[in-house]
C-alpha cells in the first residue's frame, strides 16, 4: 500500500512538475516550518498549472515578503524612535575584487 502510494505521489509530480517548483520555494524559505504547511502547499500546486501561473504565484510570495519585511523593519524603527534611538536601514556594500 505504501508502494502504491509514492508511485501516485510520483506521477503526480510528473504531471506537475510546478509543484516541485512551489514546494522547493517554500522549503528554502521556511526552512524547518515547512512541514506544518506541506498539506495546504500540495493543494495550492495543483492548482498552477501554467508556468505563467508558477510566475505570478512566485511575485505575490516575494510580494508579501517584502511587504511584511519592510512593516517589520519600519516598526522596530518606530519603537526605537520612541526611545530615542536612531536607527537606519541600508543594503549591504559588497567589496568587489
Amino acid at each position: 500500500m505504501a508502494d502504491d502510494a509514492k508511485k501516485s505521489n510520483l506521477v503526480s509530480y510528473m504531471a506537475n512538475p510546478r509543484s516541485f517548483t512551489l514546494k522547493k520555494w517554500f522549503i528554502e524559505i521556511m526552512k524547518e516550518d515547512y512541514m506544518k504547511h506541506d498539506t495546504i502547499i500540495e493543494r495550492v500546486s495543483t492548482s498552477l498549472t501554467t508556468e505563467r501561473d508558477l510566475e505570478d504565484f512566485g511575485a505575490l510570495i516575494t510580494g508579501v515578503y517584502e511587504r511584511a519585511y519592510k512593516k517589520a523593519v519600519n516598526d522596530y524603527q518606530e519603537q526605537a524612535e520612541k526611545l530615542g534611538i536612531k536607527v537606519s536601514v541600508v543594503a549591504e556594500v559588497k567589496e568587489q575584487l
